[in-house]
């Protein structure tokens, strides 16, 4: 019993975690079984904007000028350079799509977790339209 707390110990200190600093000043922190980024999406296109992973969505309606932090934790074993996907769709207040951006981002094992900024700031649907409102 001891080995296997002593390995979950040293597995949660080697994966590392990541600390965001808040627009208000405070700080927030995720612990990652597996190296990660959390990504800070900043909402300046839609009024509200959905955030989703392959899993499902992770923040739904976040209104326009606000901001949330969404940790994104790789997959064991992927290789030196783990992708990890991330979408967002827009809607109006009334519920009408407006589009949607996907961006990736990249975490090398090596260099262990960390965190970015995603500021949305155009959305495209199907054939280049779409945009802001």
């Amino acid at each position: 019993m001891k080995k296997l707390f002593v390995a979950l110990i040293v597995a949660v200190a080697v994966s590392g975690c990541a600390t965001i600093r808040m627009p208000d000043g405070t700080t927030q922190r995720y612990v990652m079984y597996q190296v990660g980024v959390v990504v800070r999406v900043v909402n300046n296109c839609a009024p509200l904007l959905d955030v989703e992973r392959v899993g499902g969505v992770m923040v739904k309606g976040l209104p326009y000028g606000e901001a949330a932090s969404v940790p994104l934790v790789s997959a064991p074993f992927g290789g030196n350079n783990r992708r990890m996907p991330l979408m967002v769709r827009g809607y109006t207040d009334k519920n009408e799509y407006l589009g949607s951006a996907t961006r990736e981002f990249y975490v090398n094992p090596y260099e262990g977790s960390r965190e970015d900024v995603w500021e949305v700031n155009r959305l495209t649907l199907p054939g280049g339209r779409g945009g802001c409102q």
